[in-house]
């Protein structure tokens, strides 16, 4: 069976050199709970995984619901988007208030990219339990 653009992008954070935990969830009987939680560089997160150009990365209602409760717990949840044109990696985040997707940050889709991106939620996370 051909992988799916986000089981393609999990593969490259598996296989990515990175010191740290990711797990890959696959959940039947919970809707919106996110692709993989992420404990690396003393932080630790949930990814949403997607492939797409689509508006707001094309979230359901179940995933938008589950990110709003998380990050009004104190989680911190992000959607890590690959887009298709052109080539880039983008680290978003839900508004509370709008219920839609903000920009974090961006990078070129590469290795390094993925790296630093990974980094960069992990900086947010650990930023904000010190503040």
């Amino acid at each position: 069976m051909a992988k799916t653009n986000e089981a393609k992008l999990w593969l490259r954070i598996k296989n990515l050199k990175i010191k740290g935990h990711f797990t890959r969830i696959e959940s039947s009987t919970l809707n919106g709970i996110p692709d993989v939680n992420a404990c690396h560089s003393g932080a630790e997160y949930w990814l949403e995984l997607k492939s797409n150009d689509l508006k707001d990365c094309g979230l359901s209602k179940w995933q938008i619901n589950w990110h709003y409760d998380r990050i009004k717990a104190g989680g911190f949840v992000f959607i890590l988007n690959k887009t298709l044109v052109p080539r880039a990696l983008k680290l978003l985040r839900l508004n509370l208030v709008s219920r839609a997707t903000d920009l974090v940050t961006s990078f070129p889709d590469t290795e390094d990219g993925l790296r630093t991106i990974l980094e960069h939620a992990a900086s947010l996370v650990r930023e904000a339990r010190t503040s």
